[in-house]
């Protein structure tokens, strides 16, 4: 799996009585020097709160910027950003891009305001409760996981969509869409150590399918009826392309005890799809694939070997059907 960075935040507000509702005394901003997913994680927070509450920094505020981590701690970093009696304090630990998280508190003191919740990878406020949105990024990290899904991540830009009836009090249900996914969060409300969520996740354009639960134990259950289908993996899907080749040119197949060297080709920031290089003696088998459910997975294969002069293109489908050209 590739490794993420997961970057968890704190964000405190805090405003003297004095400071409520008159604008900030404007100071000059220091040359920024936090990273950017960090001013930006502050800046959402911090538009949140003046969506949805009277009390909130104001629009012209100019944040002076503070490090408060010693330099060469490693692991994490704190920032303090100040304007007037507002302060915002920023901390991250180095974990995860896809699955970014920002946990946020939000408070003032001096009138005991408090509001807790998270920002996104993508920059967004959800309105659901933190518990639910744990048990919704629960059961993508496993269905990626599962399914290979390496895209599916936490960090998508989800439209949240609350879809509750106003005449319902026992219940809540959440729909989160980002390109051809959507996602449906439903559960009881009752304490949350017996709250069960239960989950669908379904990608409209390949019909990809999946339900399950997440206790308030966080043990998930996937509702999967019948086992899957066993469907080819890019390994598969090599070797397949590689018999073929064997079969049709009459070229000695590799001796079995011969290990493939792989290397991941994927360009950072890509998160739809996957290329990965294999290379054994002269022959190198490059494999890309788009990001969806198994069994619409199409392999698209590229083999070379310059000792033999050979170029070949082909693609495997999810059932180990090889094409060329």
């Amino acid at each position: 799996m590739v490794k993420h960075v997961l970057f968890s935040l704190l964000v405190v507000l805090a405003v003297s009585a004095a400071g409520c509702g008159g604008p900030a005394p404007t100071q000059e901003p220091a040359q920024p020097e936090a990273p950017a997913e960090l001013t930006a994680a502050r800046d959402a927070a911090v538009t949140f709160v003046r969506e949805h509450f009277d009390e909130a920094p104001a629009d012209s505020v100019s944040w002076v910027e503070e490090r408060l981590t010693p330099e060469d701690l490693p692991g994490g970093a704190e920032w303090q950003y100040t304007s007037g009696d507002w302060a915002v304090r920023v901390s991250c630990a180095v974990v995860a891009p896809e699955w970014t998280v920002y946990h946020v508190a939000v408070s003032n003191e001096s009138t005991g305001f408090e509001w807790e919740g998270r920002v996104d990878g993508s920059g967004r406020a959800p309105e659901a409760p933190e518990n639910a949105l744990l048990a919704r990024d629960q059961a993508l990290l496993y269905i990626s996981e599962q399914y290979e899904l390496s895209g599916l991540g936490a960090g998508l830009a989800w439209q949240e969509e609350r879809l509750t009836p106003e005449s319902i009090v026992g219940g809540e249900t959440y729909q989160y869409a980002a390109g051809d996914w959507v996602i449906t969060l439903s559960y009881p409300v009752v304490l949350p150590e017996n709250t069960i969520y239960t989950i669908s996740v379904v990608n409209q354009s390949t019909g990809f399918q999946w339900e399950g639960e997440v206790d308030g134990q966080h043990t998930l259950t996937a509702h999967d009826a019948l086992a899957p289908e066993e469907m080819f993996d890019r390994v598969a899907a090599r070797d397949a392309a590689m018999d073929y080749i064997y079969e049709a040119y009459q070229y000695p197949p590799l001796d079995q005890s011969v290990e493939w060297q792989e290397e991941r080709l994927t360009a950072e920031g890509i998160v739809g799809a996957e290329t990965f290089e294999y290379t054994a003696e002269s022959w190198v088998v490059e494999v890309s694939y788009p990001i969806v459910a198994p069994e619409a997975t199409i392999y698209e294969v590229t083999v070379t070997n310059e000792g033999l002069a050979l170029e070949w293109q082909g693609t495997v489908d999810a059932q180990g059907e090889v094409t060329e050209g």
